[in-house]
């Protein structure tokens, strides 16, 4: 019997080691509530049958958001953790946001011949996901931005205030020694 998997060659790529069970069990437990976060959401603003799926557009839509700001506060203003971006990225923004949910309201609406709300919400999330992803970008590396220019202005500072010292040290070797009033 042959597999649907061949076996790795020598021109294979060597395959990715499973992560370690405590990035697993991180993964389950922010899966576990970004799924409850979605579930108590859709509870409380429930979507009218054959109406705009509004509940679910706007999670995806502010999953898209959270999960590119985080990707900038993980990989360029944090210190490196290993669990945050499991934790969040992977299991909490992977539960929260439904592809599934939201392709399955757009046949539901096709179904009940709301073609037109259907096709509106499959194009407002392809359009809405990305340009949401897009603001978490801007506000990250607007975040980072100001942080480098805090950071070279508390450096210049200090180095002004050395260089001041040094001066007012000078000027006082000076006054000692009766060259200066």
């Amino acid at each position: 019997m042959t597999s649907a998997f061949p076996e790795p060659g020598p021109d294979s790529p060597p395959r990715r080691a499973a992560p370690p069970p405590r990035v697993l069990a991180v993964i389950a437990l922010g899966g576990f509530a970004g799924g409850v976060a979605r579930y108590e959401l859709g509870l409380a603003f429930p979507t009218a049958h054959g109406t705009f799926p509004a509940t679910t557009f706007g999670i995806n839509v502010a999953g898209s958001f959270i999960l590119a700001l985080l990707m900038i506060f993980v990989l360029e203003i944090w210190p490196p953790t290993t669990y945050i971006r499991p934790l969040f990225g992977t299991g909490f923004c992977g539960a929260f946001t439904t592809f599934s949910t939201m392709t399955v309201g757009a046949d539901q609406l096709i179904s009940d011949g709301h073609v037109g709300v259907a096709v509106g919400y499959l194009f407002g999330s392809l359009a809405a996901g990305p340009g949401a992803a897009s603001l978490g970008l801007t506000i990250g590396r607007s975040v980072l931005a100001a942080r480098h220019r805090r950071t070279a202005h508390d450096e210049s500072a200090e180095s002004g205030a050395s260089a001041a010292s040094t001066k007012d040290a000078e000027r006082g070797e000076r006054v000692m020694e009766g060259m200066e009033p």
